[in-house]
C-alpha cells in the first residue's frame, strides 16, 4: 500500500511476528502511507531486510525521524541506535484507537498466537491481557495445517467457509492434532468441505473465547491476519453472540501501533536492517545424517493383450489414497497415490480413473481388498470382496517383501505404526495416540512453515548440506513449530534447521511409538515419508545397529497387503464384488446425514445412496445402522458386538426369561 504523503517527516514501526514480518510508514497526521509484510522463512533479519530494501523503492529513509518494534521477534534490535521497543498489547492498542475511539476489547489473532485485551478507559486505566498458550490451536497456522490437508488455500478458506449455512460440526478446539482426527472422521462419514472448513472456524472462535476469563464487552475489534477470513469473523460473531468489528489495514494494526508511539520520541535510526544475527545464541551438534541414495526406476508394466488375473488393493488413508494392481505373486502391475483431501470417494474415484488407462481390457480383477482409515465407505463404494486393519495389510505386505522381516515402522500421513514379528507371526504392535509426532504431517506441516518442499527432494538435498545440527527435542507439532521460529529468530540456517527436524522425526517416531518395546535387527520402512531420503538416514542414525529395507512400492503397502490377503481369501469358485475401474470412476453417489434418535447417543448417521438406489449407512454406534447398509427392520444384523452380547448375557436374559415365565 502506497499514499500520497507531503514529503515531511515519516514514522516507521515494524511487528515481527512468528510467520510475518510487516513495516508500517506513518505521517506527522498519524495516517499510514505505506504499509507492506514479508513472510518469515529465513528468520527475521532476513525478513526485515527485505523490507526495508522495498521500502527504499518508494521513500527515501532519510525521511524517518524515529522508529518503533513490536512483535515476538522484536528483541533483534534490542540495544540498536534509534528503535523504540513496545509490547505486542501496546501496539495493538495504539494502532486500533487510530480510528476507534473507544475500544473495548481487542482480539488479536496472529499466525502462532492470539491475544485478548480488555480496556477500560482507552489508555487512561490498565487494561487486561489474556495470550494463547503454547499451542498452535486458535491462531493462522492453525488453519493454514488444516487448509492444506483439505487441499484449499487459506486464501479461499473464508469464501468456502461461508457456502455453509447450517450449524458447523464440532471439532476440537483445545488442539490442532486432536482437530485433524475430528476432522478425519468426519471425511469419512461424506461430511462436505464448506461444512468442515465452517466448523474450523468456529474451533478457532471458541478457542479464542477460552483464552479471557470474562465478557467480550461491546464493541469488540478484531484484528491480525486471520481477521481477514470471513469463516473465522462469521465464526466470532456467531460464538461471542454479537456482530464483531474488523478495521481496514486489520493485518498491520500492530506496525501502526509501533509507528504511533514511536512518534513520542524523535531518534532517527542511524541503521534500520538489524544489526544482531540472532535473539540468543544456539547449541550446535555435528550432524548425524549420511547421505542416502534410493532407487526408484520402477515404472508401470506394459501389459500384452493376454487377460491377466489380478488382485486389486485399496488403501484409503487420513492424508493419501493409494491403489495397486497386483499378480497372486505379489507383483506390481500398475499402482497410484494422490491426496485424500477430505473426499475419499471423490478420491477414489480419480484412483479408479488413473487406473483405467494402465490396466482396464488387460486384467481379470479376482478380488479386491480394501484398508485405511476410510475402508468400510470406500469397500462398500467400489464392491471390497474383503476388508482388513491397517496393521494386518503392512504386515502381509511387508512379509511378500521379505520374509525374513520381523519389524515393520510404517509412516503415513496421519498415523504411524510398529510391528513386531516372529516367525511371520505378529507378536507386538502399536499405533501412534493423538499425537502427530512422528507422523508425516509432523514433518510436512514444519516444512510447509519453512517454505521447504518434501515432493521434489529439495528438503533432503538441504538437510544433508547441513555439517551441523540443534537438538530440538522430541515434541508435539505444535511446540516443534515454535521450536523452529525460535530457531529462526537465532539465526539457524534453513540446512541445519532441515537436518535436525529429520532427526527430531526419527526420535519422536522412538519415543511416542515405538516405546520400550522389542526392535528386532531386520526392519522395513513403509509409508510415502520415506520417499524422503533424508528421514530415511535419520533412522538409521536412531538405530544404527539395524539392518534397514526401504521397499520400491514403499506408498502402496497398505494396498499390497490388502490384495494379497484377498487374493488368498477369495474362493477359486466366486467372482469378486468389484464394480469395474471405469464404472466406478463415472460412478455418482449422493451423501446425506441425519440424527438416529433411538437412544441417548444421538448418533449422527451417514447414508450414502448409489446410482440404482441403494443406501449405506455408517456412523453408528450399535448394529441398528451397518456398514453393509442393511437397516433392523430388514432383520436384525449380526455382528461381532452381536456375538460378543451373546456370550457375555446369554444365560443372564435366559434365566432372566424363566423367571418372568414362573412369576
Amino acid at each position: 500500500m502506497i499514499e500520497q504523503s507531503d514529503g515531511g517527516p515519516l514514522f516507521a514501526g515494524l511487528d515481527i511476528g512468528s510467520v510475518n514480518a510487516r513495516v508500517a510508514l506513518v505521517d506527522k497526521s498519524g495516517q499510514p502511507i505505506y504499509l507492506d509484510c514479508e513472510r518469515i522463512q529465513e528468520g527475521p533479519v532476513a525478513a526485515t531486510k527485505a523490507l526495508w530494501e522495498r521500502v527504499q523503492t518508494y521513500v527515501s529513509l532519510d525521511r524517518i525521524v524515529s522508529a518503533g518494534v513490536t512483535g515476538s521477534g522484536r528483541r533483534i534490535y534490542e540495544d540498536q541506535e534509534g528503535w523504540q521497543i513496545f509490547s505486542s498489547p501496546y501496539a495493538a492498542i495504539v494502532g486500533v484507537l487510530l480510528d476507534h475511539p473507544n475500544p473495548k476489547t481487542i482480539v488479536e489473532v496472529g499466525g502462532q498466537t492470539s491475544l485478548v485485551i480488555g480496556l477500560e478507559d482507552r489508555l487512561n486505566k490498565p487494561w487486561r491481557v489474556a495470550r494463547s498458550s503454547l499451542c498452535a490451536a486458535g491462531t493462522g497456522r492453525f488453519l493454514e495445517q488444516q487448509a492444506s490437508r483439505l487441499g484449499i488455500s487459506i486464501e479461499e478458506f473464508g469464501s468456502k467457509a461461508l457456502e455453509w449455512t447450517e450449524d458447523p460440526p464440532r471439532i476440537a478446539a483445545r488442539c490442532s492434532v486432536f482437530a485433524k482426527s475430528d476432522l478425519i472422521h468426519l471425511q469419512q462419514k461424506g461430511t462436505p468441505i464448506p461444512a468442515m472448513l465452517a466448523g474450523l472456524s468456529d474451533s478457532v472462535a471458541r478457542m479464542v473465547r477460552a483464552q479471557w476469563k470474562g465478557t467480550f464487552e461491546s464493541p469488540v475489534i478484531l484484528i491480525g491476519g486471520v481477521a481477514g477470513n470471513q469463516g473465522v469473523v462469521r465464526a466470532f460473531s456467531g460464538v461471542l453472540g454479537e456482530q464483531v468489528i474488523v478495521p481496514s489495514q486489520h493485518a498491520s494494526r500492530g506496525a501502526i501501533g509501533a509507528a504511533l508511539l514511536a512518534r513520542n520520541e524523535s531518534c532517527s535510526p542511524k541503521e534500520f536492517s538489524p544489526l544482531r544475527q540472532s535473539n540468543n545464541e544456539l547449541t550446535y551438534v555435528p550432524c548425524q545424517l549420511k547421505p542416502e541414495i534410493l532407487p526408484d526406476g520402477w515404472k508401470p508394466i506394459e501389459l500384452g493383450p493376454e487377460i491377466r488375473e489380478v488382485g486389486l488393493g485399496v488403501d484409503v488413508g487420513s492424508t493419501s489414497t493409494k491403489a495397486a494392481v497386483i499378480t497372486p505373486g505379489g507383483e506390481v502391475l500398475a499402482k497410484t497415490y494422490l491426496m485424500t483431501a477430505g473426499q475419499p470417494l471423490e478420491a477414489i474415484k480419480q484412483v479408479m480413473a488413473n487406473l483405467v488407462p494402465m490396466v482396464e481390457g488387460r486384467v481379470m480383477v479376482k478380488a479386491v481388498g480394501v484398508t485405511g482409515s476410510g475402508r468400510y465407505l470406500v469397500g462398500n463404494f467400489i464392491g471390497a470382496d474383503l476388508i482388513r486393519d491397517e496393521i494386518t495389510a503392512q504386515t502381509r505386505a511387508a512379509l511378500n517383501i521379505d520374509p525374513q522381516v520381523n519389524t515393520i515402522f510404517e509412516m503415513g500421513g496421519q498415523d504411524s505404526k510398529y510391528v513386531y514379528l516372529e516367525n511371520g507371526v505378529v507378536l507386538e504392535y502399536q499405533m501412534n495416540k493423538a499425537c502427530a509426532a512422528g507422523t508425516g504431517s509432523f514433518i510436512d506441516e514444519l516444512s510447509e512453515q519453512l517454505g521447504v518442499s518434501t515432493r521434489n527432494g529439495e528438503f533432503a538435498r538441504k538437510a544433508f548440506d547441513a555439517e551441523e545440527q540443534l537438538d530440538l527435542g522430541e515434541k508435539c507439532a505444535a511446540f516443534m513449530s515454535q521450536a523452529v521460529t525460535a530457531a529462526q529468530h537465532a539465526g539457524a540456517s534453513l540446512e541445519k534447521i532441515v537436518s535436525s527436524l529429520s532427526i527430531s522425526l526419527a526420535k519422536n517416531y522412538r519415543s511416542k511409538v515405538v516405546g520400550m518395546r522389542r526392535v528386532g535387527n531386520h526392519i522395513v520402512l513403509t509409508g510415502a515419508v520415506f520417499y524422503n531420503e533424508a528421514a530415511v538416514s535419520a533412522f538409521r542414525a536412531e538405530y544404527p545397529d539395524k539392518t534397514f529395507v526401504v521397499p520400491v512400492h514403499k506408498e502402496v503397502t497398505g494396498a499390497i497387503g490388502a490384495a494379497l490377503l484377498a487374493l488368498e481369501e477369495q474362493p477359486a469358485d466366486k467372482l469378486s464384488q468389484f464394480k469395474g475401474f471405469s464404472q466406478l470412476a463415472e460412478a455418482s453417489y449422493k451423501l446425506t446425514n441425519f440424527t438416529c434418535h433411538h437412544c441417548e447417543n444421538l448418533c449422527v448417521i451417514s447414508m450414502m445412496t448409489t446410482e440404482g438406489g441403494h443406501r449405506l449407512y455408517y456412523g453408528s454406534r450399535c448394529d441398528r445402522y451397518d456398514a453393509t447398509g442393511i437397516h433392523l427392520k430388514q432383520g436384525k444384523v449380526r455382528t461381532h458386538y452381536t456375538r460378543r452380547n451373546e456370550l457375555l448375557f446369554g444365560n443372564f436374559e435366559k434365566k432372566e426369561e424363566h423367571a418372568q415365565t414362573r412369576n
